[in-house]
């Protein structure tokens, strides 16, 4: 029955994680920063939706799911992906809140898990809307006047020349075109005279510079990049949390361990780069049900402190991270409740290996060594992150 249940929480996973792959997103400033986001900072903060199957290899599997309030809304309500929505629901944004079902090693109930996180500082989430609306269209001023002036000289040269102003209107349809083929090199002669004076009476200097040294780009292509380069606001933005979780004993809704957590993320990346650095700092205050006690308590507790980076290795047309490697150092305490034999302080080398296998489907592998007793331990999770917005 055992084997049964594990077959069927993995078709539950893969049909969930199949729909979230298959939707396709509008590409608009709400999805931005999450796009952007890499699989590290997903797990720390869920801007949508996250389900994760974690430690498929250890005794202790879990089965999460991670969400925030405003996701849930706007899954209900698409309309709510504004700004007005956005900005006046930012407390509902910056909380995330997830329960889990705790397996053992042979798929067996185990009892459940809840929690909440809150965004403290979130900077990358701050501006995600407003300044990057306004960096665009700052960067874009250019080719805006350009486009306005431009069909006002069309509607001047029409008056004497009716086939040099088709000519001209033709001409920048085909710049504007998005497959971007048609470039400012193959501009006709009279058309690219009649562009540069209106640069030039405008002051358009960059778009003077395009024209003069002939250059084999599109309006389009010019506007993507600037796209790009406001897009570079949202990889390094720092993100500070603060959380409490539970977990429950199988036999009856008691806890069995609490934790009160924190934890810092702060990208370093330069602009434009395919690969980058996230350092990664968290620290968490557990307290454990001492089992050598008769009865149900909390009286062990123990102290939890990782630092470490995550390298990011992003894709040059998407800019989307597909693998990141992360090294990490673990301080962990004993400061109530120890056993006989255990070691009151345990210093552990961790590692992750995260790859993306789809756009929303990622598959960490974690390590854990234990330089002083030689010890190594694996575990493998498999996570989902999907907006479940058409």
């Amino acid at each position: 029955m055992k084997k049964y249940n594990w077959l069927l929480l993995m078709a539950i996973f893969c049909v969930i994680g199949s729909n979230a792959y298959a939707q396709k997103k509008k590409a608009i400033p709400v999805f931005t920063a999450d796009s952007l986001a890499s699989g590290n900072y997903k797990d720390v903060l869920t801007s949508f939706f996250q389900l994760a199957f974690n430690n498929l290899t250890g005794d202790n599997r879990e089965l999460r799911f991670s969400s925030n309030p405003y996701a849930v809304m706007m899954r209900a309500n698409p309309d709510l992906a504004v700004d007005t929505s956005y900005l006046k629901y930012n407390h509902l944004r910056n909380l995330n809140f997830n329960i889990a079902l705790k397996l053992d090693s042979d798929f067996g109930f185990n009892g459940f898990s809840s929690g909440i996180n809150y965004a403290i500082i979130n900077r990358r989430d701050y501006t995600v809307y407003t300044e990057f609306l306004d960096k665009v269209e700052k960067a874009n001023e250019s080719y805006h006047l350009l486009t306005e002036e431009f069909a006002l000289r069309i509607g001047f040269v029409r008056s004497t020349n009716p086939t040099l102003a088709k000519k001209m209107q033709e001409q920048w349809t085909l710049l504007t075109k998005a497959d971007g083929k048609f470039t400012f090199d193959k501009l006709d002669a009279d058309v690219k005279k009649e562009m540069r004076i209106v640069a030039v009476e405008n002051k358009l200097l960059d778009i003077v510079n395009i024209i003069d040294a002939n250059q084999k780009v599109s309006i389009y292509s010019k506007t993507q990049e600037e796209y790009k380069k406001a897009k570079e606001l949202f990889k390094n933005r720092f993100l500070w949390t603060a959380g409490i979780s539970d977990t429950t004993y199988k036999d009856r809704f008691m806890f069995s361990n609490i934790a009160i957590s924190t934890q810092l993320l702060k990208g370093f990346s330069k602009e434009n780069a395919s690969q980058g650095l996230e350092f990664d700092l968290k620290g968490s205050w557990n307290l454990i049900d001492d089992t050598l006690r008769a009865g149900k308590d909390l009286r062990r507790n123990l102290l939890r402190v990782e630092g470490g980076v995550n390298y990011i290795v992003r894709s040059k047309k998407t800019d989307y991270s597909y693998l990141e490697l992360k090294a990490a150092a673990e301080y962990r305490r004993v400061n109530k409740g120890i056993y006989v034999n255990e070691e009151k302080t345990l210093f552990t080398l961790n590692g992750t290996v995260r790859v993306r296998v789809f756009d929303d489907i990622w598959i960490p592998l974690e390590f854990k060594y234990d330089p002083k007793n030689g010890n190594v331990f694996g575990f493998l999770s498999v996570k989902a992150n999907f907006t479940a917005l058409k």
